[in-house]
């Protein structure tokens, strides 16, 4: 005697279907996104041509950069493990200005942290921003941040994933970042 209404392979296929797709809908509800980041403050003394810093006045040179920097994570399913990021500020596309190293940390679901690169000028790219942005109204820098990040989805973490986010800041005659909204590094 055969159960009516049906093959057996049809409510196999249907059963697999279902839970290719549930499995598929799962996936794409918790896909993690990358952080967003961006520069909200870059502070270079040895440029403050309005305050009579960086040796403008027979004062000592200041050759100390600092640069605030601003990660959101707006993964509401996701915390961002971070390890470790490489932040380098290039002037003219092609001269190293400085680098700075910033430690690994963890990032929860939708948080937003900030951390302060310091670098010191040294080097032609530094010597070339003092020549050239002694006269000009503005210089722009190119900052570029590398990172490796896992996401902490749910009870696991994914694999490494490489990022680098780059964008140019503008820097005016008082040794401050131009405008008033930060730049976000892509």
């Amino acid at each position: 005697m055969s159960r009516g209404g049906g093959c057996g392979c049809c409510e196999c296929f249907s059963l697999l279907l279902l839970l290719g797709l549930s499995a598929l809908f799962t996936w794409l509800a918790i896909r993690p996104k990358g952080p967003t980041i961006s520069v909200t403050a870059l502070h270079m003394p040895a440029l403050n041509r309005t305050a009579g810093e960086g040796g403008r006045n027979g004062t000592a040179r200041n050759d100390t950069i600092a640069m605030d920097i601003k990660l959101e994570n707006t993964n509401k399913d996701s915390g961002i493990h971070y390890d470790g990021l490489n932040v380098s500020l290039w002037f003219n596309g092609s001269r190293l200005v400085g680098e700075s190293p910033l430690p690994a940390f963890y990032q929860g679901k939708k948080k937003t942290a900030h951390k302060q690169a310091v670098f010191n000028g040294t080097g032609d790219g530094w010597e070339a921003v003092l020549r050239e942005g002694s006269n000009a109204s503005q210089v722009v820098f190119r900052v570029v941040l590398k990172t490796w990040v896992r996401y902490k989805v749910v009870w696991w973490n994914t694999g490494h994933h490489s990022g680098e986010y780059v964008g140019n800041v503008p820097v005016g005659t008082d040794g401050e970042r131009v405008g008033k909204n930060g730049v976000r590094l892509k």
